[in-house]
């Protein structure tokens, strides 16, 4: 493979990552095919393009595969690209075996990152009278893990109403690097700003 076909086929990954990360997952299971076009055996290619194409039908399940994907991949996670692929290859797309296998990778992300699922980190918060003191309690003392954006616009907002507004104000600079053109994003730096 020659300098400039890869990359081209790099060049289709990130625009298939970006449309995916958007949610526009006809665009994204395009620019995959185009990568595989391109190199055929490029298993990174081959895993979005079945994830693109599992979005139809279960976007929650792809978007939590995908997202664990990208996490094992900045954590540096061996053989995640090989976990990934196997575990796609067996999905029936039934949602009950799905769920199990979701909340396995969460827990073995949470095992491995040593912090604590955003599920026990609001349990512990609602637990407690004093929100400000219960969210002292982990969020300086432990990594919070989130999978879902919906669960970390909860937790901005949460920030944001008990006074962390410098918290809230990166963990909302980082998410738009990940989602430029989200309006929730937008809407929460702009309360970020006000507050």
């Amino acid at each position: 493979m020659t300098k400039l076909q890869a990359a081209t086929v790099s060049k289709f990954k990130d625009l298939a990552n970006m449309s995916f990360f958007k949610r526009e997952y006809k665009e994204a299971l395009l620019n995959y095919s185009l990568a595989l076009k391109e190199k055929p055996e490029d298993k990174e290619a081959r895993i979005g393009a079945l994830l693109a194409d599992m979005a139809f039908e279960k976007e929650e399940e792809a978007v939590a595969l995908f997202e664990y994907y990208e996490v094992s991949k900045s954590m540096k996670i061996d053989n995640a690209l090989e976990t990934l692929e196997q575990i796609i290859d067996s999905i029936e797309y039934e949602s009950d075996p799905l769920n199990n296998l979701l909340s396995t990778i969460e827990e073995r992300i949470g095992a491995i990152e040593d912090g604590i699922l955003y599920s026990d980190f609001i349990a512990h918060v609602n637990s407690r009278e004093d929100v400000k003191r219960a969210l002292e309690d982990l969020m300086f003392s432990s990594k919070i893990i989130i999978y879902k954006k919906e669960d970390f616009t909860e937790l901005i907002k949460i920030l944001l109403s008990n006074g962390y507004r410098d918290l809230a104000y990166e963990y909302i600079e980082s998410a738009l690097l990940l989602y430029p053109d989200d309006k929730v994003f937008y809407d929460l730096l702009k309360k970020a700003e006000i507050s």
